[in-house]
């Protein structure tokens, strides 16, 4: 009897052993398909490293993130601000030391705005960052007991008295959920600490931001990218990758890390400089697939939508706060007859879009469906990024204007623990949305 069972034992054995050669396989492969992205990455292959004085900071930073108690060393983190002001060529090949398990990148880019205008828009509890740099976040927000949402006044208030002896420190702890990466087309919500150090280098203003992920995310949802100038996303709520043979994968970002400087090197011109150093560490069963290529063409997006919002000429911080007070507060009847109607346009836009003839996806968005895989909070995320598009003259799915009020002249009072940006905070668990 047992000599009859052992070799279809060692059969099952072999399809275990072929199904796990695959899946060790599958997914450094894929790292390799695409590199240069959406936004047409071309990395050196051998990168310089970056200086050590300036990874000194870099780790005296993410010190003191990761522990209240240590206290913020200007003079440990002048050479890391030295070379972030300064550097004159691209930084793109210089490749910074591996932290959380992954690979980083650098990027610089000057953007047509000044640091006050900067930290009211991304820095305003009024309104959620994930309007900011739609490209790369679909939702976003501060957790309850954030020391960000308990202060009395903004950031850019701080800017006439700032000095360079006595810097403002401030903390806080965040949500987001990514949009569709250019990797894998997946999705990915996750939390995440911030450190914000507002000072003066060399005479001007500087805004550091250092985040850390905590803990690894959710499992990564499968979704689409349909048009990435417009911002436009497909999210099916089904776990996995829109890869194929190994779309069946669970996926994670099992870590995370950056360090953004915000220089204003010319108030009145105006100009400031964003630079950015990042890490990234995601796959699959605890494997690293990431390449430098693939973080890079993720911060380009950024930076591409970032600059689309914050250099928009026909947009104020103080009206974008306003429009979204008007979408954001709507109430549930209005919300869902307002996805309804986007949803049946989204299928009338997309349903012939080659990314969505998978019949999976062409069930989600049948007869106006998509709507049912939008939760309440996705629902409000995608009004308040419709909102967004009208305000900068960009064509729509579903129509705001009764929503929308005229500009005014100054900021409203801030109402630093907004029930928009708490309520978007506290999603904690990712259902299929």
């Amino acid at each position: 009897m047992e000599n009859k069972k052992q070799p279809r034992n060692r059969g099952r054995w072999a399809f275990v052993l072929a199904l796990l050669a695959l899946c060790l396989f599958a997914m450094p492969a894929l790292a390799e398909e695409e590199p240069k992205g959406l936004m047409d990455v071309n990395l050196s292959p051998k990168p310089a490293p970056l200086a050590g004085d300036v990874e000194k900071g870099i780790t005296h930073l993410f010190g003191v993130l990761e522990d209240q108690s240590k206290q913020l060393s200007l003079a440990d983190i002048q050479a890391m601000l030295d070379f972030v002001v300064n550097v004159d060529a691209d930084p793109k090949d210089i490749e910074p030391a591996k932290r959380f398990g992954g690979r980083a990148i650098c990027l610089r880019r000057d953007v047509s705005t000044d640091l006050t205008r900067i930290l009211k828009f991304f820095y305003n509890p009024d309104i959620p960052n994930y309007l900011l740099c739609p490209a790369v976040l679909r939702m976003s927000g501060w957790h309850e007991g954030s020391e960000f949402l308990a202060r009395t006044k903004g950031l850019w208030e701080e800017l006439p008295d700032l000095t360079e002896a006595q810097p403002v420190v401030v903390r806080g702890r965040e949500y987001e959920m990514t949009t569709p990466d250019s990797f894998a087309e997946a999705y990915y919500g996750y939390n995440l600490n911030r450190l914000m150090i507002l000072t003066k280098f060399q005479g001007k203003n500087v805004l550091i931001s250092v985040s850390e992920q905590e803990g690894k995310s959710d499992v990564g949802r499968k979704g689409a990218i349909l048009d990435d100038t417009r911002w436009d996303y497909f999210y099916s709520g089904q776990e996995g990758l829109n890869k194929g043979m190994i779309g069946w994968m669970d996926t994670f970002t099992y870590a995370s890390g950056s360090v953004q400087v915000f220089v204003e090197q010319d108030a009145a011109a105006p100009r400031s400089t964003v630079f950015l150093f990042k890490w990234l560490k995601a796959g699959w069963a605890g494997m690293n697939v990431v390449q430098r290529s693939h973080i890079y063409d993720g911060t380009l997006r950024y930076v591409r939508s970032f600059s689309k919002v914050v250099e928009s000429p026909d947009l104020t911080p103080e009206f974008l706060a306003q429009g979204l007070k008007g979408v954001l507060n709507l109430p549930k009847s209005r919300v869902d007859g307002l996805i309804q109607e986007y949803a049946r346009n989204f299928e009338a836009r997309f349903k012939d879009d080659p990314k969505l003839q998978d019949s999976d996806y062409a069930k989600v968005i049948q007869d106006g469906g998509y709507a049912e895989v939008l939760d309440d909070k996705a629902r409000r995320s995608v009004l308040a990024l419709e909102k967004l598009k009208s305000m900068l003259g960009m064509e729509t799915l579903v129509t705001l204007g009764d929503e929308t009020p005229q500009p005014v002249a100054q900021a409203p009072e801030s109402d630093t623990a907004s029930a928009q940006s708490v309520e978007v905070a506290q999603h904690e668990a990712v259902p299929g949305s």
